[in-house]
């Protein structure tokens, strides 16, 4: 199994690492019993996955190893159909050694094929977006007369979606809005008119104000940040990390698992981190690192926001992957 030996102690240890598979139906059943779902746990598994801006959104290739040949046959007649819709939707949650399950992927599956090139080492191939079932579904136009909150229309769009809202400080406004087209089209026709940061993934559609610069008050001379930090010592349950996404930033040190130094890049700053599920798209990380050069913005507060996050990770393979990989920008 994967797992990590002395990283941050110097001392032997062995982690193991473990992901959890979930398909689900849309529409039709696992064999003869009914069931929508199938869960697969124990799987060699080697999973890339992408967390961006809408419309790029959160994308996953996951290779399997282990999957049964008749359970392959059948999720590979499962990927969307320019007809008939007809499609399956992919959960990938990692197991954490605490016992906790923390979903890192949901999205529609829109590629699905058994690799027989290394027979009979056979591997099953997945490739799904977290936007490809929002711009599928066929969905009534979201309309409404006068002046209304983005947060309303966004959130009706959402619904119709099948996916959570949650607005983190959007105060723009709409005039007599008329949305058409698949849930997805009606998002991108929102952000023509009005420009937002969007987070489209793990079943939740998030927005946020296109600029978000930190805010700052004086207390004795100092300038204080509006940040919190998190750490280990003060964990938080679910629904509070996404209340308070925007106010907490992540402590990223090598005492919490920074692999390296961070290095600069066109995009911004861009570091390696042990797997942090915590971490994506535009999550707040507070760095504390000697190699921030000056001129980097607020390289004083150490405070960056992430613009891409790369989860690589893979179960059953020595030494195997357990990484994220981000490219952040400062905070201004």
């Amino acid at each position: 199994m994967s797992g990590s030996i002395g990283q941050n102690t110097g001392q032997p240890s062995f982690v193991p690492r473990k992901v959890r598979v979930i398909f689900r139906l849309l529409g039709h059943s696992f064999g003869t019993t009914g069931a929508d779902t199938v869960t697969l746990d124990g799987l060699h598994v080697q999973a890339d996955i992408t967390q961006a801006q809408f419309p790029a959104a959160e994308s996953a290739t996951v290779r399997l190893q282990g999957v049964q040949p008749d359970l392959i046959n059948r999720l590979s007649l499962a990927a969307p159909n320019l007809n008939t819709q007809n499609a399956s939707e992919l959960t990938l949650a990692s197991l954490q050694p605490d016992g906790t399950v923390a979903v890192v992927f949901q999205g529609g599956v829109t590629l699905a094929y058994a690799d027989y090139t290394n027979a009979p080492e056979n591997s099953f191939v997945v490739q799904a977006f977290s936007s490809a079932l929002p711009n599928a579904l066929a969905a009534p136009p979201t309309s409404f007369k006068g002046r209304v909150p983005a947060s309303q229309l966004m959130g009706a769009i959402a619904s119709k979606a099948g996916l959570r809202f949650v607005n983190y400080g959007v105060q723009a406004m709409f005039y007599n809005p008329y949305c058409y087209g698949s849930p997805g089209q009606q998002l991108a026709q929102c952000l023509e008119t009005t420009p937002m940061r969007v987070g489209l993934g793990r079943g939740q559609l998030s927005v946020w104000p296109i600029t978000q610069a930190i805010q700052s008050g004086q207390s004795g001379g100092q300038t204080t940040q509006a940040y919190s930090v998190a750490t280990a010592s003060a964990p938080t349950t679910l629904m509070q990390k996404e209340k308070s996404q925007t106010a907490q930033a992540i402590e990223v040190s090598a005492a919490t698992g920074l692999i390296g130094y961070p290095s600069w890049s066109a995009g911004g700053l861009v570091l390696r981190m042990l797997f942090n599920a915590q971490v994506g798209f535009n999550t707040v990380l507070h760095l504390q690192s000697r190699y921030q050069p000056a001129g980097w913005g607020a390289q004083g507060a150490g405070l960056w926001r992430v613009v891409q996050a790369y989860h690589s990770l893979q179960t059953e393979t020595p030494n195997g992957a357990w990484f994220t990989d981000v490219i952040a920008q400062a905070e201004v």
